[in-house]
């Protein structure tokens, strides 16, 4: 690890917003660099690590997994992407980590340690308030996030992750795509299920004309009948 070189890395967390030249230079002062490989651990879950990461370059995959479960099947818990976050958790309370993270491709992190970010908060309020706003996004998502893994089927929760994926096509009015289909092992993943589920699925959906493979993405021919077999509301 190497302590910070440029201010203008900083500039691009969007937490780090408002500060000024000199604020950002001070806060930099305290970080180290990390230039990481695809599907690198950044930390562990239960690690006693206490930084916080800001993500410069690429992107990391937040992870999380039952101990008790027969097979130790990890689930994506968030997508964080340059410009992002993460690790404040233990950084506050000082306790092991509440998941692993992994970088999703080569990624550029600079992290800052828990007491110097806690000070940070201290010293510039509207950090805290961006961080307490962020906490209360994270709960009401996982609250969403709960209940999908909690109700629905395994079919049902990769219906639902791909209407989540779905964007209307603004060429073609009714229409609906993904733009860049994810690969089988993360979608499983994300969804909490199997790659042979996720496999199953998409080729069932192939099949019967509601899905159509287009390069990198998909089209969604039928829309509301995925809608209607996710349950969705």
């Amino acid at each position: 690890m190497e302590a910070c070189l440029s201010t203008s890395r900083l500039k691009v967390v969007t937490l780090l917003d408002g500060l000024t030249d000199s604020e950002l230079t001070e806060i930099e002062q305290l970080c180290h660099w990390h230039q990481l490989g695809a599907d690198s651990i950044v930390f562990d879950k239960e690690s006693d690590t206490l930084e916080v990461y800001f993500l410069i370059e690429g992107s990391v995959r937040v992870l999380s997994y039952s101990p008790y479960a027969r097979e130790k099947r990890e689930v994506t818990l968030a997508n964080f992407v340059a410009g992002e976050y993460f690790g404040e958790l233990a950084a506050l309370d000082g306790k092991p980590r509440s998941a692993k993270v992994v970088t999703s491709e080569p990624s550029i992190l600079a992290s800052l340690e828990g007491p110097a970010f806690r000070e940070a908060m201290i010293r510039f309020p509207k950090l805290a308030l961006r961080v307490t706003l962020r906490l209360a996004d994270i709960i009401r998502r996982l609250d969403s996030r709960v209940t999908e893994l909690s109700t629905l089927s395994e079919p049902e929760r990769v219906f639902t992750e791909l209407l989540h994926l779905a964007k209307p096509d603004n060429k073609k009015p009714g229409q609906y795509l993904i733009s860049e289909m994810p690969k089988h092992k993360d979608l499983a993943s994300w969804t909490g299920t199997s790659t042979e589920i996720v496999a199953q699925v998409v080729g069932e959906l192939a099949r019967e004309g509601i899905l159509e493979r287009r390069h990198l993405g998909m089209v969604v021919r039928d829309y509301e009948r995925l809608r209607l077999m996710a349950r969705a509301r």
